[in-house]
C-alpha cells in the first residue's frame, strides 16, 4: 500500500484536488435548465417539454426511458409531452439528470487502465435499479408516506459513487494507486483514499453535487451512504433516501454485479431493514427482480447490450474468484499456521531438553536436535563460540537428534593477519537469518564439512549484543536461502531462543570460572598481603640498620682508635689485654654494622647469563671459608639447564648462606647435602635446589626463617642476617626462595631464577657442567 500523506500535505493536496474538480464538465446547459423548471411550482408541462425537445440526443433518451420494460406503460409513446404526463415532473427531471450524468462521464473514455469505468457504470446503475425497487416496495407497504419516489431513489443510485469517477477523471494516476491498493488489500475503498490522496470519494461526490446544483437530498445520499441509520446527522433531508441507498449497495456487492472498489460489510442488512420497515422476504424478491431491471436500464443509458445471461454470468464469475481468492488465502494461511505450529513444536522441544544448568555441550546438542527438524537436513553443526575466547566448541547433530560429534577447535588467524579476520560476519539487517558460508568461517567447517550434506554451506548466527555467539551450519543446495524465505518470521524467532539458550549458559559457565578465578586470586591475594608485610618489615630494618649505622660508625671509630692507642702504651699484662678486648669486640661490632649496611643498601645485580655450575661452585666455596666440611658429602647435580640471568656474586653469596645453613643443621661425620638444578620451559626459570638431611625446622622457625636477626641456635649463633641476606640478594636479581622443613627430617631450599634471554631465544645454548 503507498505511504499514507502527512497531514500538512494532505491539507494542501486536498486543496488542489478540489481546484481540478473544478475544472470537470458540469451538467449540459439544457439539463441545469429542466432541472430548474422541472423544480418549480409554477412551471408547465409545455415548459419542460420546451426545452426538452431542443436537444435532439436528450428526446431520444427520455422517450427510451418510457418505454424500457418496468414502467408499465402499454402502447407507443412518441412525443415528450405525453411522457411527462405520464411520467411526472419528478420521473423526468430524474431521468434528465441520469442521462446527463452518465453523458458526462462516457464510460468508454477510461482514464485509467485499473479503474474500470464500464464495471464501474454497472454497480452504479445495478445499485440505482436495487433502490428503485425498494423504493417501490416502500411504497406500496406505506403509500404517499413512503417519502421516497422511485425514480429518485434510481437517481441517487447512479450517482451514489459519483465521486470515483471524479477522483479517476482528475487524479487519473492516483486513482489508479488507490485501486490497486484496494484490490491488494480487499478493504473499504474510502479508506484507501483518505490515505493515498487525503479525501474520500463520498466528500468529492458531495462537493461535485453541490456545484451541479442538486437537490440536497441527493446530495446527503451521495455524501452519507454507507453509514449506519443512527450515526446519521440531524440536518439530513431525507434519511430513507440515503438508508435506502445504503442497502442497494450492499445488495448489488453481494451478488458481485460491477465494481466498486469495497470488500467490507461492516452494516448488517437486519439494521437497514428495521430502518425501513422492510422484510426479508420482500428484500429476497427485490434481489430476484433486480437483473432483469439492469438489462433494460443498461441498454437505455447507453451501457451497450447487458442481457441478463452475461449479468449473471459475470456475477458468478466475480463470486467465483472472490471464493478462489479466499480459498488460496485459507490454504496459504492453513500452511503458514502449520508452519509455525512445526516451530513452536520445535521451540518447546528445544526448552524441554534444557535444564537450569545446562552446560554448553547440551545447549548445542538441543540447538542442533531442532535445527535438524525445521531444516530438515541430515546433518547439522552447532558451534558455541563466547566473546574474549580463542576457541569454538562444535557439536555435530543427525536429523534422529543423535549426537555424532564434538569438536574444540581453536581459532587460527592467517599470517600477518588480526584475530577480528577469523570472526564470523553477523548478518546484514533485513537479508534474514539464513547466509551463505563465508572465507572467515573456513577455518572453523573445515574439521567437519565433509559430514553436510550438498554443496552449499549455509548457517544461521547466533548473537547477543550485537556480538557473534555461535552459530548453526549445514549443508544444503543452492537456493537454500530462497527456500527458507517464507520462514523468515519463525527462522528468526527460534533463532532468538537459540541465542538467549546459548548465551545464558555461555555466561553461566563465565560466571563459573569468574569464581574459581576469584578464589584462586584470593589464595594468591593471602599470599601477596604476607609478602608486602615481610617486604615491609624488612624494608623498616634495612632503614633502621642504616640509620644506626650512620650513628653508630663515628663512635665505634673513637672507640677503636683510641683502644688500640691504649693497648699499645700499657704495660700492664692484664691492661693491655683488656684494651686489647675491647679493640677486638669494636672491630666485630664494626663487622656487624658492615653487614647491616649491605643488608640496607645492597650493590645494586649486575645481572648477566651466569651458569648454574659456577654459582654452585662459588657457593660451596664461600661456605667453606665460614664453616669447616667435616665428613658431610656435598652433590652437586646440574644436568642439561641453561645459563641463568643473575648477578653471579650476589646469587652465589646467597646460596653460600643457604650452603653454611645446611651445614650447620647437619651431623659433621655423616651428614649429606645435596645441590641439584633443573629447567621449567614453560615458566623459563632455572630452578636450584639445597638439600639436607639435618634437624629440620619446626613451624615457628620455618615462618621466621627470614626475619632479620632470628636464629634458632641459642649458642654460637651468628646475627640472624643469613637468609635474610639471601632472600634480598636473590630477590635483586629477579628469583625467589622457598624453603620446605620438617623436624627430623632435613630441610630443601629452592632457588627460582630467571633463565637467561639467549636460551630463550636458543634452546640450545647449555650452561657448562660442573660437580
Amino acid at each position: 500500500m503507498p505511504d499514507p500523506v502527512s497531514p500538512t500535505s494532505s491539507t494542501s493536496r486536498v486543496g488542489l484536488i478540489l481546484q481540478q474538480l473544478d475544472q470537470l464538465p458540469t451538467l449540459p446547459a439544457i439539463a441545469m435548465r429542466v432541472l430548474h423548471v422541472a423544480s418549480s411550482d409554477t412551471s408547465s408541462v409545455k415548459d419542460v417539454c420546451a426545452l426538452i425537445e431542443t436537444d435532439p440526443a436528450l428526446t431520444t433518451r427520455i422517450l427510451q426511458l418510457v418505454h424500457r420494460a418496468d414502467s408499465g406503460i402499454s402502447g407507443e409513446v412518441t412525443s415528450i409531452e405525453r411522457a411527462i404526463v405520464m411520467l411526472g415532473f419528478e420521473s423526468v427531471r430524474c431521468a434528465v439528470l441520469a442521462v446527463s450524468v452518465f453523458a458526462t462521464f462516457e464510460p468508454a473514455s477510461a482514464a485509467s487502465s485499473t479503474f474500470s469505468r464500464q464495471d464501474f457504470w454497472k454497480h452504479c446503475i445495478a445499485t440505482g435499479c436495487a433502490a428503485e425497487l425498494i423504493a417501490q416496495q416502500l411504497k406500496t407497504n406505506w403509500g404517499r408516506s413512503a417519502v421516497v419516489e422511485p425514480a429518485t431513489a434510481f437517481t441517487a443510485g447512479l450517482l451514489h459513487d459519483v465521486g470515483k469517477i471524479a477522483l479517476d477523471a482528475a487524479i487519473p494516476k492516483s486513482f489508479a494507486r488507490v485501486v490497486e491498493a484496494t484490490d491488494m488489500l480487499r478493504g473499504n475503498i474510502a479508506d484507501v483514499e483518505r490515505n493515498v490522496v487525503g479525501i474520500d470519494h463520498t466528500v468529492v461526490g458531495k462537493r461535485l453535487a453541490e456545484k451541479w446544483q442538486l437537490p440536497a437530498a441527493m446530495r446527503d445520499a451521495i455524501w452519507l451512504h454507507g453509514q449506519l441509520p443512527q450515526a446519521l446527522p440531524a440536518s439530513v433531508r431525507n434519511d430513507r433516501l440515503v438508508n435506502i441507498i445504503t442497502l442497494a449497495d450492499i445488495l448489488v456487492r453481494e451478488q458481485h454485479l460491477g465494481y466498486s472498489g469495497n470488500y467490507t460489510f461492516p452494516i448488517p442488512r437486519q439494521i437497514l431493514l428495521d430502518a425501513l420497515g422492510l422484510l426479508p422476504q420482500q428484500l429476497d424478491d427485490i434481489c430476484a427482480k433486480l437483473v432483469d431491471a439492469i438489462e433494460s436500464r443498461a441498454r437505455t443509458l447507453g451501457l451497450g447490450s447487458t442481457e441478463a445471461q452475461d449479468l449473471y454470468r459475470q456475477a458468478l464469475q466475480q463470486a467465483h474468484q472472490e471464493l478462489s481468492r479466499v480459498t488460496d488465502q485459507l490454504a496459504s494461511r492453513n500452511r503458514k499456521l502449520s508452519m509455525r505450529a512445526k516451530y513452536f513444536e520445535a521451540l518447546a522441544a528445544f526448552q524441554s531438553e534444557l535444564r537450569p544448568d545446562a552446560p554448553p555441550g547440551v545447549v548445542t546438542h538441543a540447538i542442533g536436535q531442532t535445527a535438524a527438524a525445521v531444516l530438515e537436513t541430515a546433518v547439522v553443526a552447532v558451534f558455541s563460540m563466547p566473546p574474549g575466547v580463542g576457541y569454538a566448541e562444535v557439536t555435530l547433530v543427525d536429523r534422529t537428534g543423535e549426537r555424532q560429534q564434538s569438536h574444540l577447535i581453536e581459532m587460527s588467524p592467517p599470517v600477518e593477519s588480526s584475530a577480528d579476520a577469523v570472526m564470523p560476519e553477523r548478518p546484514v539487517p533485513g537479508d534474514g537469518p539464513v547466509l551463505a558460508v563465508g572465507p572467515n568461517l573456513e577455518w572453523l567447517i573445515q574439521a567437519f564439512s565433509p559430514r553436510l550434506a550438498g554443496t552449499g554451506r549455509y548457517w544461521i548466527c547466533l548473537e547477543a549484543d550485537g556480538i557473534c555467539i555461535g552459530g548453526v551450519v549445514w549443508g544444503a543446495e543452492a537456493g537454500e536461502a530462497q527456500r527458507l524465505s517464507g520462514q523468515i518470521q519463525e527462522l528468526s524467532a527460534l533463532t532468538g531462543g537459540w541465542s538467549l539458550a546459548l548465551r545464558t549458559c555461555q555466561i553461566r559457565d563465565e560466571a563459573r570460572a569468574l569464581s574459581e578465578q576469584l578464589a584462586d586470586a584470593n589464595r594468591r591475594l593471602q599470599s601477596v598481603q604476607s609478602e608486602v608485610v615481610r617486604t615491609r618489615m624488612l624494608t623498616t630494618v634495612a632503614e633502621m640498620a642504616a640509620g644506626a649505622a650512620h650513628e653508630m660508625n663515628n663512635p665505634l671509630a673513637v672507640i677503636s682508635g683510641r683502644s688500640q692507642l691504649l693497648a699499645s702504651t700499657l704495660s700492664d699484662p692484664r691492661d693491655k689485654r683488656s684494651a686489647e678486648l675491647i679493640f677486638d669486640k669494636s672491630q666485630k661490632l664494626s663487622d656487624i654494622i658492615t653487614e647491616l649496611m649491605h643488608f640496607a643498601k645492597p650493590q645494586p645485580p649486575q645481572i648477566a647469563p651466569t651458569p648454574v655450575s659456577a654459582i654452585f661452585d662459588a657457593a660451596i666455596e664461600q661456605a667453606k671459608g665460614h664453616s669447616p666440611i667435616a665428613d658431610r658429602q656435598i652433590e652437586v647435580r646440574v644436568g642439561d639447564v641453561p645459563m641463568a640471568d643473575v648477578d653471579a656474586g650476589q646469587v652465589g653469596s646467597a646460596l653460600a648462606e643457604i650452603v653454611l645453613n645446611a651445614i650447620q643443621a647437619t651431623d659433621p661425620a655423616k651428614g649429606r647435602i645435596t645441590l641439584t638444578a633443573s629447567f621449567d620451559a614453560f615458566s623459563h626459570r632455572v630452578v636450584l635446589s639445597v638439600t639436607d638431611d639435618g634437624c629440620g625446622m619446626d613451624d615457628h622457625v620455618l615462618r621466621h626463617a627470614f626475619d632479620p636477626f632470628f636464629s634458632a641456635r641459642t649458642a654460637g649463633r651468628r646475627q640472624g642476617m643469613g637468609l635474610p641476606k639471601a632472600l634480598r640478594w636473590i630477590e635483586s636479581s629477579g628469583g625467589s626462595i622457598r624453603l620446605e622443613s620438617r623436624t627430623g627430617a632435613g630441610t630443601c631450599a629452592i632457588v627460582v631464577l630467571p633463565g637467561a634471554r639467549q636460551a630463550k631465544d636458543n634452546p640450545v645454548l647449555r650452561a657448562s657442567q660442573g660437580s
